[in-house]
């Protein structure tokens, strides 16, 4: 809802209104990183560069047009909860894939740089 009104303990109520601009502000720093990610998958591509912008790009649409800033605890502590959760998967997989014998991994699926290096 884009004004809510909030009782306060005095009584009074408190308006949070959402302008226009805020959310103009996210839009074109989702268009940025959307860019960013565009460049560095053509020209630099780098999996814990494409993660970190993926996650920003989350992170502010999730505080900003899930309104989880305005969110009471427990939808705060859900949301963390599954973010833990999410980042425990993605370093079993990652954790996984790195430590297994190139021979048994499949055509392409980890790049060639990481068995090329001096260890």
């Amino acid at each position: 809802m884009a004004h809510e009104v909030n009782q306060t303990e005095s009584g009074n109520a408190e308006h949070h209104g959402h302008g226009a601009g805020r959310y103009f502000i996210v839009w074109i720093l989702l268009l940025i990183f959307t860019a960013l990610t565009v460049y560095t998958g053509h020209y630099h591509p780098n999996i814990v560069l494409a993660l970190v912008i993926a996650t920003t790009k989350a992170t502010l649409v999730v505080l900003f047009f899930m309104h989880m800033t305005e969110a009471p605890g427990a939808n705060r502590l859900v949301f963390s909860v599954s973010l833990v959760f999410t980042i425990v998967m993605m370093v079993g997989v990652f954790g996984d894939l790195l430590t297994r014998n190139p021979m048994s991994l499949p055509t392409g699926s980890v790049p060639s740089e990481i068995y090329t290096r001096a260890p």
